[in-house]
């Protein structure tokens, strides 16, 4: 059996070492925590008693402080890994510690399973010595890609491998990273993760110059640039094919379901941090549609404005949490309507601010009424995943504590749609088309519309196209592929499946019916 990695966790919180030990599956990943210290010098004798393969220390105690630590192990050959806990304020030590022989940092501000065992991973506990320089070089690169975009400067310069006079960021995210560790329970993640890191060396096979960092246990940057490449219309075609290249070649080899967001082309060292944002923002793109890649460049326009939207979304949101508080409860669905809508057309809400927002208007309500039954329905709002589905969920929490009324501008709005489908039915049209046409969203039509009809959207142009079907089978000699393209179908398939699901019979029986 393989032997476990020892661990020895060093910090004078007990809090925090009680996160640090609980925020890890330890031993499903091939360590085992061997021991806690709470300061320097019982940091030094666990050393000296355990030979830990790592100590995880935090940099600033009382007493004999994590750098006097990590000296006095350096000088008794220490040869374990040691990765230092640090804040924001405390990076001057960072810098000390990395150079005096420290493996890597992590922030306690960021301080979770991912970041953890990020930083972990990244650490080879089976390196033959002559595989060591590469290693360090390569490792050396990576913290100083890190410290560029998490913002900090040492004074220090590294080498990487891509230039910075012409590149672009791309992050990758992993989706349903548990789904992946329950099929990695048994060989272990590190198998996973030096699959993942070869299959991306194989898709990048053909470009030289970029790094690769794993940011988070889930996701892993690339920063690439083209120097080699003439035109900036060629390097944008380059990096459009590029993309799907990527997901396509991990989801075949790995079946791994990626999102992929993409920064725009930058140039200078100084504008890594700002690349990764771009690109790291775009992995959020996933809650407003359902595709696997998004370019920040597609969305500069909007970005542009971030101001202007914000602005206008803030107001509404104020305008809304006003009308809980006055009790005005008729206005609340029409300005939450309004807020989705605004959301959409922005294009550039940060999920979290959605649910964030989605779950006060709820605690708002619930304060008003003194009823705070229902405590699920914000656990339900933070796990939502799309904007249909929180706008869904919303709607359907708020029918439960407002009855909505039968209004006239309701009616207005159902009649409206019913004249659009009586017009456009024998076209190729869709909810969304509808739902546009009314300045709806497509869940707020298709709620109102099922409501007042007690039919959904799609059952009632199927209705209309097999009445005027029916017409056309009983007093023409039009063929029945004729008779299906005239009253909307696209295929005769489908209106075959659509006909007899609502007379009971095919179109040639009904025909024949008649004769």
């Amino acid at each position: 059996m393989k032997r476990k990695i020892g661990v020895l966790i060093v910090d004078d919180e007990v809090l925090v070492r009680i996160g640090i030990i609980h925020a890890v599956a330890w031993e499903e990943n091939g360590f085992e925590i061997i021991g806690e210290a709470s300061d320097g010098e019982s940091c030094l004798q666990m050393a000296r008693k355990y030979q830990p393969d790592l100590i995880v220390l935090d940099i600033n105690m009382p007493g004999m402080n994590g750098l006097q630590v990590l000296n006095r192990l350096k000088e008794e050959g220490y040869s374990g890994k040691v990765i230092m806990l640090t804040c924001y304020e405390e990076f001057e030590y960072v810098r000390e510690a990395l150079r005096g022989g420290a493996d890597d940092y992590v922030l306690k501000s960021n301080l979770n399973e991912s970041s953890i065992l990020s930083a972990i991973l990244r650490l080879d506990f089976n390196r033959r010595p002559e595989e060591e320089e590469p290693r360090n070089r390569k490792m050396m690169a990576e913290k100083y890609l890190r410290q560029k975009i998490e913002g900090f400067s040492f004074g220090e310069t590294q080498e990487l491998t891509f230039r910075t006079s012409c590149f672009c960021a791309i992050a990758g995210k992993i989706r349903d990273m548990e789904k992946i560790e329950r099929r990695y329970e048994q060989k272990g993640m590190e198998l996973f993760y030096r699959s993942f890191y070869s299959i991306l060396e194989q898709a990048l096979q053909h470009y030289q110059e970029y790094d690769v960092i794993q940011y988070t246990k889930e996701t892993v940057g690339i920063f690439i640039s083209f120097s080699d490449t003439g035109s900036m219309q060629e390097i944008h075609m380059r990096v459009r094919r590029l993309i799907p290249h990527i997901y396509n070649i991990v989801q075949n080899y790995l079946d791994l379901d990626m999102i992929i967001g993409v920064s725009s082309l930058h140039y200078g060292e100084e504008k890594i941090r700002e690349a990764w944002n771009q690109a790291y923002r775009m992995l959020d793109r996933s809650f407003f549609d359902k595709k696997t890649v998004y370019f920040y460049e597609d969305l500069r326009d909007y970005y542009l404005k971030a101001g202007e939207f914000d602005g206008k979304l803030t107001e509404i949101e104020n305008s809304l949490k006003e009308c809980v508080v006055d009790g005005k409860t008729e206005e609340i669905r029409e300005r939450m309507q309004e807020y989705f809508e605004e959301i959409r057309n922005g294009k550039i809400a940060e999920p979290q601010r959605i649910r964030v927002f989605c779950q006060d208007i709820v605690k708002l309500l619930q304060a008003q009424e003194r009823n705070w039954q229902d405590a699920q329905i914000l656990e339900i709002l933070q796990k939502q995943e799309s904007l249909e589905e929180m706008e869904s969920q919303v709607y359907i929490w708020l029918d439960s504590v407002i009855p909505e009324k039968t209004d006239q501008s309701t009616n207005w709005l159902v009649r409206r749609a019913c004249d659009y489908i009586r017009e456009h039915y024998r076209q190729d049209i869709s909810l969304s088309d509808i739902a546009a046409y009314l300045e709806l969203s497509e869940s707020y039509a298709s709620r109102i519309f099922n409501k007042h009809m007690g039919k959904n959207i799609p059952a009632y142009i199927n209705q209309l196209r097999i009445e005027e079907a029916r017409e056309l089978l009983k007093n023409t000699n039009k063929k029945i592929y004729e008779v299906a393209t005239e009253v909307g179908y696209t295929s005769t398939t489908a209106f075959h499946m659509a006909f007899k699901k609502q007379e009971g019979i095919t179109p040639i029986e009904y025909r024949n019916q008649g004769s």
